[in-house]
């Protein structure tokens, strides 16, 4: 079995990988630390070490770039903040108390959490997290995958590093392919993840390339 490669080494590796097939891909500077507490502060939850490290690396992609997890932004944490803060908000208010997510081992039986941290966007309300609170505390900071309009809450990996390390290493073997006009094949990277490969097979006007 491989060894996880640490968050900052397969960063760079992935950035090197971007650069030589998806240079439409363009990332922010490190965010500063203080922004990182911001967040903390406000939100009242602990970002994992893995997010803090992969912030102080680069703060997200440009809202230009093409999308380095399939298509989908990795969030600066600005923009976590405000999504976060308006999840946060519509839960308060009730606005999905009618609504019945499905059942996992892993993961809070909730349609939103406030324990979860958005870090990768899809532009229309999607979001991967990470889950800061899940039933089983050895499970800090695994990494679920929230759909606004479905119901299932899969678990995509352990952690952030795992996640990134198996992407890395499929974006190495060649599973995924970038094309300048359609972007990345394998939606969202689904490929990479533990559960959830089969989502976008039933979402209107949504693609997804056969493996």
């Amino acid at each position: 079995m491989n060894q996880v490669l640490p968050i900052t080494t397969t960063l760079a590796r992935i950035q090197t990988w971007m650069r030589q097939h998806a240079p439409d891909i363009t990332v922010r500077p490190p965010a500063k630390p203080m922004a990182v507490d911001s967040f903390e502060y406000k939100s009242g939850l602990a970002v994992p070490e893995s997010l803090r490290q992969a912030l102080l690396i680069m703060n997200g992609e440009t809202r230009k770039s093409a999308g380095m997890i399939g298509n989908w932004r990795l969030m600066p944490i600005e923009e976590t903040q405000a999504a976060w803060g308006l999840l946060h908000m519509l839960a308060e208010k009730g606005a999905f108390i009618d609504l019945a997510p499905k059942n996992s081992p892993y993961v809070r039986k909730a349609w939103w959490y406030s324990a979860w941290i958005p870090i990768v966007a899809s532009g229309n309300g999607d979001y991967f997290c990470l889950d800061t609170d899940p039933p089983e505390p050895q499970r800090h900071g695994q990494v679920i995958l929230f759909l606004q309009n479905h119901p299932e809450r899969p678990l995509i990996a352990g952690s952030l590093d795992a996640w990134f390390d198996r992407i890395l290493r499929d974006l190495e073997s060649g599973l995924y392919h970038y094309d300048s006009e359609q972007g990345f094949d394998g939606e969202a990277f689904l490929w990479s993840a533990l559960e959830g490969k089969h989502l976008f097979d039933d979402i209107h006007g949504t693609l997804i390339a056969n493996a």
